[in-house]
């Protein structure tokens, strides 16, 4: 059986379902951060089982060093990043979600005031391939 997930931005002008979630991690790199203002938890999933139901023509797109960005053109809200094979959707746009985070990435460049309070696996870059 398929699990969906309904998400919807700040404003409510875009929503999205993401079906079968492949996992939830956390991402504490300095792009991220400006991003976000802080790390991003984000849910893999596969780009086929991501669908904007509504507002597509309000997701903008930036182009950054590493992935290309998604996000609302009205209220800026961070929706994923598009990692080619894989979709990391924000997880904080998901109100129903029920997973936890099973690592976190990039962690030797997390913010000082930041507290990993979980025992997720910790790769200080990326987890090895």
């Amino acid at each position: 059986m398929s699990k969906t997930l309904g998400g919807a931005c700040l404003c409510g002008g875009i929503e999205y379902e993401v079906t079968d979630p492949e996992g939830m991690g956390v991402c504490h790199c300095t792009r991220c951060q400006r991003w976000t203002g802080s790390s991003l938890t984000g849910v893999l999933v596969s780009p086929a089982n991501f669908e904007v139901t509504k507002g597509a023509d309000l997701v903008r797109r930036y182009e950054s060093e590493f992935a290309p960005r998604q996000f609302c053109g009205n209220c800026g809200s961070s929706l994923y990043d598009d990692l080619g094979e894989k979709y990391y959707v924000a997880a904080g746009l998901m109100r129903e979600l029920d997973l936890t985070p099973e690592f976190h990435l990039q962690v030797a460049f997390k913010a000082p005031w930041e507290v990993i309070g979980d025992d997720a696996p910790q790769f200080d870059e990326n987890p090895p391939a």
